[in-house]
């Protein structure tokens, strides 16, 4: 019979409050940054917070990933160490990484993970991470569903893949854009997402090849329609963008991914979920309701697939459609009163022209925006889309709820003593509690006496369990005459005494993979400053690897940095998403290469690979 397939939905936790509330909607597992080390500079967390979102997480079975994903100098490593094993002994389940020197630290037995930023997105370089000694591989997010299933026949340890949020112009961890324009590494947690700058598109001598836009900033990643082809692909983790959200975010598009992954899995015999209790979402989940720049698969079927989003880079939100006619503090839009609200935020879009505003009135099909005689700057033919709904997040503000089932049951010990039993029925081994009540009152109507203590016991809507028995089934030959508050009162001592063996049982610790060198016929990555090698113990585990580095990180000296390396690569090609495509039309001979990328002082370099479908980026100095 083959192995079933613990299927993880791995959501982003800014904080340890995000972080619970991604669980409650149905999260497997979380990824949580602490106070340093962290690629996301500003989602740092303090260990006992993050300790408190450990125990949180056990409750349900859910597991808590520490992000310690950037590269580190060699004076950070032993802090780095010293922060491991603090994480170890707050209750984590793994560490994600991109630094390699890591490895070669004393670790805690703890499985390590291959941050995004290590750039997997070959067969190759994944036997290479998994030789390292990595438990679970982050794959590229521009990969297709066949570079994917490719992977997974070439290693054995699980795979993980963003399925949505925010995408990058260049490969994951081989962006050096922010560094090179502005001295901020993205490998160091510092991005300062030049990629969302609005540029000039010239030629070489000059003339502008097309009007200022934003020419690298790309929509956000959506694969909600695709995940059971992914899971067929051999994923393990489909993972949620968005460690810089807010809770709305984070509630709305985990639940949506719940349900949508429950149902793929419900579907197949071989795999299953990967933690436990069902979750009560408190509204509708929508992915088009919270933050979003627009939707594409990020190149999963096609990596000619449009996904630019020039116009702005700011969230679009759910699109409403095209209005009737302009106004001059409005518009006409058919059921507006049934479909805006006082506060909604809208965007507008007209020819490439983006305006937004917010709404101050409605008035049957007219909506009026911005401040009450304010003239507004919306475009006719105007199409719409609404970045914030109030209805949704004042739904979205209520906290939703997770329940584990338990069975409960009265047994009789004595003549005068009864024993309440309450049973985990999702638990192995199993995990119960039991509590005597003493009494020397028989109770005269046993079927009324049931179903108060049935009714009384079941009142779990405040713990983390839910009856999984919708009526008494209790062994006790005779039953007590109970009070309420002595009832209430078990209940409630039965449920903590169930979360308190949750929280004892023991993690189990695990021996980490250690590295072991494997041949390749050509090496599985650039042996150059690409390798984003920072500190000396890296240079030794490639060594040990036997690969030899010939050059450091960016981030050791960046004016040093070779001219004939890329700030960035990418499937991202501005003249394919222009409709100028080197390899299927005519129309780049209009202009004379090289291409630029301008905005004020700042020039980007475009050169484009047609054979790989890969436009490189270059920093001019």
């Amino acid at each position: 019979m083959p192995e079933i397939r613990r299927l993880e939905l791995l959501s982003p936790a800014r904080d340890s409050g995000i972080a619970r509330s991604a669980i409650l909607c149905g999260a497997d597992s979380i990824y949580i940054g602490p106070a340093r080390f962290g690629a996301r500079a500003g989602a740092g967390n303090s260990v006992d917070d993050i300790a408190g979102v450990c125990a949180f997480a056990k409750i349900y079975g859910a597991k808590v990933y520490a992000t310690v994903n950037t590269l580190l100098t060699d004076s950070e490593l032993p802090l780095a160490e010293k922060l491991l094993w603090e994480l170890y002994e707050a209750g984590v389940s793994a560490f994600i990484i991109q630094d390699l020197g890591i490895l070669k630290l004393r670790l805690p037995p703890l499985p390590i993970h291959a941050s995004t930023q290590c750039h997997v997105d070959t067969p190759d370089k994944a036997r290479f991470l998994e030789a390292c000694g990595f438990d679970t591989i982050v794959l590229a997010r521009e990969l297709t569903i066949d570079e994917i299933y490719a992977i997974r026949k070439a290693v054995s340890c699980r795979l993980e893949c963003f399925v949505h949020g925010a995408l990058c112009a260049s490969f994951s961890g081989q962006c050096y854009m922010s560094l090179a324009l502005g001295g901020r590494s993205g490998n160091r947690g510092e991005c300062a997402q030049p990629c969302r700058m609005k540029y000039e598109l010239v030629d070489a001598d000059g003339a502008q090849v097309a009007p200022p836009a934003h020419y690298l900033s790309l929509k956000d990643m959506n694969r909600i329609d695709s995940l059971g082809e992914l899971i067929d692909a051999g994923v393990d983790i489909f993972k949620i963008e968005g460690r810089l959200k807010d809770s709305a975010y984070v509630k709305n598009i985990t639940a949506a991914y719940r349900s949508a992954l429950d149902i793929q899995i419900s579907s197949r015999p071989n795999v299953s979920r990967a933690s436990f209790g069902k979750s009560s979402i408190p509204f509708v989940p929508n992915p088009g309701k919270t933050f979003n720049r627009g939707y594409c698969e990020s190149r999963l079927h096609d990596v000619r697939e449009k996904c630019g989003s020039f116009s702005s880079p700011k969230s679009r939100g759910e699109y409403l459609g095209t209005i009737r006619k302009k106004l001059r503090n409005g518009f006409l839009f058919d059921n507006a009163s049934q479909i805006f609200s006082n506060n909604d935020g809208l965007l507008f879009e007209s020819g490439g022209d983006v305006s937004g505003s917010s709404v101050s009135r409605i008035d049957g099909d007219r909506v009026f925006v911005g401040k009450p005689g304010e003239a507004t700057n919306i475009p006719e033919n105007a199409q719409v889309w609404r970045n914030k709904d109030v209805k949704f997040e004042a739904d979205a503000a209520h906290e939703a709820k997770r329940f584990r089932p338990v069975e409960i049951d009265v047994s009789q010990k004595s003549d005068s003593v009864w024993i309440f039993l309450m049973r985990l029925t999702d638990s192995d081994p199993e995990i119960s509690a039991q509590a005597e009540f003493k009494s020397s009152q028989i109770a005269e109507n046993r079927q009324s006496e049931e179903k108060k203590i049935f009714s009384c016991l079941s009142k779990l809507g405040d713990t983390a369990f839910f009856a999984s028995n919708s009526s008494p089934h209790f062994s006790a030959p005779k039953l007590p005459h109970i009070k309420f508050s002595e009832c209430n009162a078990l209940r409630r001592k039965l449920s903590d005494s169930i979360i308190a063996s949750i929280l004892k049982e023991n993690r189990i610790s695990q021996r980490r993979r250690l590295p072991h060198k494997i041949s390749f016929t050509s090496p599985p990555f650039h042996a150059d400053a690409r390798a984003n090698v920072l500190n000396e113990l890296a240079r030794n585990l490639y060594a040990d690897m036997g690969f030899e580095i010939s050059s450091s990180a960016p981030e050791k000296s960046p004016a040093s940095f070779p001219k004939d390396i890329p700030a960035a690569a990418s499937r991202h090609c501005v003249l394919r998403e222009i409709g100028m495509c080197k390899a299927q039309c005519q129309a780049s001979k209009k202009f004379r290469e090289p291409l630029y990328l301008r905005n004020g002082e700042k020039k980007l370099r475009l050169s484009f690979d047609c054979a790989k479908c890969q436009m490189n980026i270059f920093a001019c100095r």
